[in-house]
């Protein structure tokens, strides 16, 4: 069994590393962790992890900024034992940041009550756990499209917290996402949380069940394909 997961890190983290991040001092390399669902706990994977992945595409439309890709993410969190919502602190960052070849680690917190959800978040120096910035951002969510609003609003915070500017042009592709389905996003979240505790069959199913239930969710096709190439080999491993 040990050596199963193993094998099933390894492969990941094989596929993963092909996404290693340069070195150029002109980019600011950041990974966004999942957030931490406080008090009530509905729809928590939306938040916990749908919320901040949205949050990283965004960012990976700005020019300035590479982020890090969610599968090799999650491979390190699954190596660092730290696949749990919450468990990602300002003292465990530099070991994260140093896997990931990070510069700055995006850590948050959700607080619902009621329809009030209010999120902050923090930027936080990988080398060092040292916290450079915060921001917050509070939303009534009445309907689902609001979900992307609150994310686009901390998106802006944070581009403007790292001295970046923002335009309509970097935002089309995300904007244009925001037709899909509830639903979709549900799996799609549930499937990243699956990732990140290693589960990666379930993972795969339940990225796999949003790209079917909405085929125009962009989202899913960018970590579909690789998880699919990943799982296929896991498969042939394990019949050897």
């Amino acid at each position: 069994m040990q050596k199963t997961h193993l094998k099933i890190f390894l492969i990941f983290h094989y596929f993963l590393i092909l996404t290693k991040i340069g070195n150029s001092q002109h980019i600011d390399t950041l990974a966004v962790t999942p957030f931490q669902v406080l008090g009530d706990t509905t729809g928590a994977d939306v938040y916990a992890y749908g919320l901040p992945d949205a949050i990283a595409n965004a960012l990976s439309n700005i020019p300035e900024i590479t982020v890090i890709e969610r599968l090799r993410l999650s491979a390190v969190l699954q190596e660092l034992k730290l696949y749990q919502a919450g468990l990602i602190t300002e003292k465990n960052i530099p070991s994260l940041g140093e896997m990931l070849g990070a510069k700055l680690i995006i850590i948050g917190t959700v607080q619902k009550l009621g329809q009030e959800v209010r999120v902050n978040v923090r930027g936080v120096k990988a080398h060092s756990g040292e916290v450079i910035f915060g921001v917050q951002s509070e939303k009534r969510i009445e309907v689902f499209s609001d979900i992307f609003k609150l994310e686009d609003n901390l998106t802006q915070k944070i581009i403007s917290q790292l001295g970046l500017k923002s335009s309509d042009e970097n935002f089309s592709d995300e904007k244009s996402e925001l037709n899909f389905s509830e639903k979709a996003f549900e799996l799609y979240s549930k499937g990243l949380r699956y990732f990140d505790q290693g589960d990666y069959e379930k993972a795969l199913k339940s990225i796999q069940k949003a790209a079917e239930i909405d085929e125009n969710f962009n989202l899913t096709q960018k970590i579909r394909l690789k998880a699919q190439r990943a799982f296929e080999e896991l498969e042939r491993e394990t019949k050897k």
